[in-house]
């Protein structure tokens, strides 16, 4: 069981929304999807999804073409729009008998009630989805998602406005499905990414600019260099000379810097105080975030 993404491209007019990118998904993996907005993440996850034919490349499930089989695809795949636009009219358990209907999901009665426990939506099944909280509305998205039990569920920024109650409750749902599908998950919350997530894809300006386990893609960065000032240093932020190359970001009073190991930053670091007239709070060793691998990624 597996995803395949090759080559694929997508334009508007002269705008590269997604630019010849290609990675892979097995079986059991939850892989975060990064980016900054505009990135192509959403383009991305629609052409896999089918809803948009990329100009060049392809993209296979389970050895199923999404472009020469769509129709045969499609039945692999389900998929949460960041939208998430539901039918609030209609009750939960009656909005998933009309979409088993559609799916010809076999023996339905009994796959409703199996989605309806594992998602808790057992107890709000006669409710109309209108009357349902966020929380409770991705939740009935994420049942429609996986009724016909995919191979590959996408999720477009599935815990976007959610409390912090709510978070934990749909990351725990997410990890739970991972069992019998590959999941691609799109978010902007990092802190879902380490919590959930095998390994990380990240796009920046519709390009590929990492595609690789969490740990591997933290590994090369384990050490930053925290540097807190007295004064607010952000006016020199156009003005770190040496230090440019090592900068991975500042923050008022903040400097956080990558280390080298052929390269003594510490010792550029005290001579660009005492450039500046500067005095340092305090300087710290410490293990990257990926935060700032996101930042330096994607700067």
């Amino acid at each position: 069981m597996s995803l395949k993404v090759h080559q694929v491209s997508k334009k508007y007019d002269k705008h590269i929304a997604v630019d010849a990118i290609s990675f892979s998904i097995d079986k059991g993996e939850i892989v975060g999807f990064l980016g900054p907005n505009g990135a192509g993440k959403s383009t991305t996850l629609k052409m896999i999804a089918g809803f948009l034919t990329p100009d060049s490349g392809d993209v296979t499930i389970n050895g199923v073409s999404v472009l020469k089989d769509p129709i045969e695809a499609k039945k692999l795949i389900g998929y949460l729009p960041e939208s998430n636009a539901l039918y609030e009219d209609l009750y939960v358990k009656e909005y998933l008998q009309f979409l088993g209907n559609i799916h010809q999901v076999n023996q339905l009665a009994k796959r409703i009630k199996t989605v309806l426990d594992q998602l808790g939506l057992g107890p709000m099944q006669q409710k109309k989805i209108g009357e349902l909280s966020k929380g409770y509305k991705q939740r009935v998205g994420i049942a429609a998602a996986i009724l016909h039990e995919p191979a590959l569920l996408l999720l477009d920024e599935p815990t976007s406005g959610l409390d912090p109650n709510q978070l934990i409750e749909i990351r725990t749902v997410i990890k739970s499905l991972s069992t019998n599908c590959m999941i691609l998950f799109s978010t902007h919350i990092l802190q879902e990414v380490t919590a959930i997530c095998s390994s990380v894809l990240v796009l920046h300006e519709g390009k590929l600019v990492a595609n690789e386990p969490i740990e591997t893609l933290l590994k090369p960065m384990t050490n930053n260099l925290r540097v807190s000032f007295e004064d607010d240093i952000l006016f020199l932020k156009d003005q770190m000379g040496e230090l440019s190359p090592f900068v991975i970001s500042i923050d008022k009073r903040l400097l956080v810097l990558k280390l080298d190991a052929d390269i003594d930053v510490k010792k550029k670091i005290m001579q660009f105080a005492i450039d500046k007239s500067l005095n340092i709070q305090r300087l710290q060793t410490e293990e990257a975030s990926l935060e700032e691998i996101f930042k330096l990624l994607t700067h």
